[in-house]
């Protein structure tokens, strides 16, 4: 009688031991999956920063361009102000 409960508690135990180790390797699984989507983001967001250079750059060459050229250039903030007095 002893026998079967010692067999039942080992099986018990490799059950439990089963358990442990799928969850260590689904969490090993979701930390690789998280670190592969922040290397995503992060070239993403290199990406989008060199984009907006270009862009910063292309707009001060047409600001300058106009300026040359005598038109008068409106700046954001004041441009801001007039959209919401617009709105109100």
């Amino acid at each position: 009688m002893f026998t079967y409960i010692l067999l039942g508690l080992l099986f018990v135990l490799a059950g439990v031991i089963g358990l442990q180790l799928t969850f260590i390797f689904y969490l090993e699984r979701l930390y690789r999956m998280r670190v592969d989507h922040t290397r995503l983001l992060e070239r993403d967001a290199k990406h989008l920063r060199h984009k907006i250079e270009l862009l910063e750059e292309k707009l001060a060459e047409r600001d300058a361009l106009l300026e040359m050229h005598g038109v008068e250039i409106e700046k954001n903030d004041e441009a801001w102000a007039d959209i919401l007095d617009d709105r109100n």
